[in-house]
């Protein structure tokens, strides 16, 4: 029975994420999965509770990590990286979702409830307290939170979505955007940037 709801699950994420809420039909789920409509109603009730909860799967693995994180003993600036590597490893782990995420909040968030609201509310509370942390300390300049976690989580969700692109299509690697970047490249540049901006302003 658990195996019938992760293959649910997997197939879900991978059409939400390729097509949005609205481009994915329930019986074309069930199909990918190899069950009926029935089973699927089984684990998760109706297609909006499907989608909540390929969300919530996400937010619910980050927001644990970030707060983590949060609450754990270490420098700010150790904990900036720790938690560019959470995201970085969950959108490893989960390549479905920046797609979907990106989708989703640029048509306005309409499909996530207040409890899935809340689960990418903890994801932030944890940034913020690892923000706060490092301004306390005389680290991080002065900066509203929201501007600081934009600065952040968008060039993260940003090149996922654009390593899916150069992944689905092989022949588009050939332009310079859609290059294979080193891993470690990649987090060691994240983790200069994000250091970079959060860095405080010294005196001219």
């Amino acid at each position: 029975m658990g195996d019938t709801r992760a293959a649910v699950f997997a197939a879900a994420a991978a059409a939400f994420s390729a097509r949005g809420f609205d481009g994915v039909r329930v019986e074309e789920v069930a199909r990918a999965a190899g069950v009926n409509k029935a089973m699927l109603y089984y684990h998760f009730g109706d297609k909006l509770a499907l989608y909540r909860a390929v969300v919530a799967d996400m937010m619910r693995e980050v927001g644990g990590r970030v707060l983590a994180i949060a609450e754990s003993p270490g420098e700010p600036d150790a904990k900036v990286e720790a938690v560019i590597d959470a995201f970085l490893g969950a959108a490893e782990t989960r390549p479905w979702f920046p797609t979907l995420m990106l989708r989703e909040v640029s048509d306005g968030a309409p499909h996530l409830d207040m409890e899935t609201l809340g689960l990418m509310r903890n994801v932030f509370l944890g940034f913020s307290r690892v923000l706060g942390e490092g301004q306390a300390a005389g680290r991080f300049r002065e900066m509203h939170p929201v501007l600081a976690y934009v600065s952040f989580i968008g060039p993260i969700l940003l090149n996922a979505a654009r390593e899916r692109v150069a992944a689905a299509n092989p022949a588009r690697a050939t332009l310079p955007m859609f290059v294979a970047l080193d891993r470690a490249e990649l987090r060691a540049h994240m983790h200069q940037a994000a250091l970079r901006m959060l860095q405080k302003d010294t005196p001219r």
